[in-house]
């Protein structure tokens, strides 16, 4: 296996800036990531109305010509929210603006309320599945193959005309998102239609049973396993500069206004010891030792940026604990 890769990944309904946005991509490329991606959602949570969310790929077109180098993508795309031959234009497009840079990332959906406050039927997880199937099945045809046709249930194209295809052969890479365990279904769509596999918040333990599961998936559909990439997807927390950095902190994560209002002092404390114990926090050291944990079993870890108080500050300080401290010595 390849030396395990790192990237970055933002969540844009936290409240980002634009501006912020810009500044984290040309850092992560400064400080060489791998790539930079972001999430796909309209909003946050119901009660945050004045929080800005950037929509996921007109970000990334607009961070193409801030980028030279790195990746751009989506970890995940929400099928529901584009049509799929639509979408596959979209990603096509970009690929070419950047050079053959891009990553899609993308998933059957899940947040409810989103979909209804955006006007999107939200039927069950198992058709929404078959519907990730039938959009996959689309994307690829019309990447690469001329004037294709598909009729499914719930899409269809008829000799589309699609021009420019991406610059990327056959493919844009397509990554399938799961943040489960026993996902059949998923596991299934993965094997017949990706080309890698992006678990979230995945501990090393299941992230080799969900490898061992794959397998198993693979060899049932008639898929070469090796071809397979694999992605994890994890939080860095609360990243210091030494122990007592990162107990400091701990501590101004625990003053945020969103905390204050939803949770209990001890529910704040148990929260934030739950969140550094399952995903990345601490000193160097530590974060050494939790990201070299999947260097034999992922070929990519992406890393979710801080997503409390200083949005620009915070990220940018994680940017470069990891260049300077932790890259260097995976």
């Amino acid at each position: 296996m390849e030396q395990l890769k790192v990237s970055l990944h933002i969540e844009p309904h936290v409240g980002y800036t634009y501006d912020d946005i810009v500044t984290l991509a040309k850092a992560a490329e400064a400080a060489g990531f791998y790539r930079f991606t972001v999430s796909d959602h309209f909003f946050g949570w119901i009660e945050g109305t004045e929080i800005p969310c950037y929509e996921a790929w007109t970000t990334i077109a607009l961070l193409t010509p801030q980028t030279e180098r790195m990746l751009l993508g989506t970890q995940v795309s929400c099928q529901s929210y584009r049509n799929p031959a639509l979408l596959a234009k979209i990603v096509a497009n970009l690929d070419n603006a950047s050079n053959g840079r891009m990553d899609l990332g993308i998933g059957a959906g899940w947040k409810a309320g989103e979909y209804e406050a955006y006007g999107y039927a939200f039927p069950s997880s198992k058709t929404r599945i078959l519907q990730l199937r039938e959009a996959l099945q689309i994307i690829n045809l019309l990447w690469t193959e001329e004037r294709p046709s598909f009729e499914g249930e719930f899409y269809r194209i008829r000799e589309t005309l699609f021009q420019p295809k991406p610059v990327q052969k056959p493919r844009v890479p397509i990554w399938i998102g799961t943040k489960t365990l026993k996902a059949p279904m998923i596991e299934e769509t993965a094997a017949r239609y990706a080309d890698g596999l992006d678990y979230v918040d995945a501990s090393p333990a299941d992230y080799a049973q969900k490898k061992e599961r794959m397998k198993t998936m693979c060899e049932k559909v008639g898929r070469d396993f090796d071809e397979m990439r694999w992605s994890v997807g994890k939080t860095a927390v609360v990243l210091g500069e030494d122990e007592d950095d990162f107990q400091n902190k701990k501590e101004t994560v625990l003053k945020q206004e969103w905390l204050e209002k939803k949770l209990t002092e001890p529910m704040k404390q148990a929260w934030l010891e739950h969140a550094c114990a399952q995903e990345i926090a601490g000193p160097p050291d530590v974060v050494v030792e939790s990201l070299s944990k999947f260097r034999n079993l992922a070929d990519i870890v992406n890393l979710c940026l801080p997503f409390v108080g200083d949005l620009r500050r915070n990220g940018l300080n994680t940017i470069r604990i990891l260049k300077e401290r932790v890259l260097p010595r995976l």
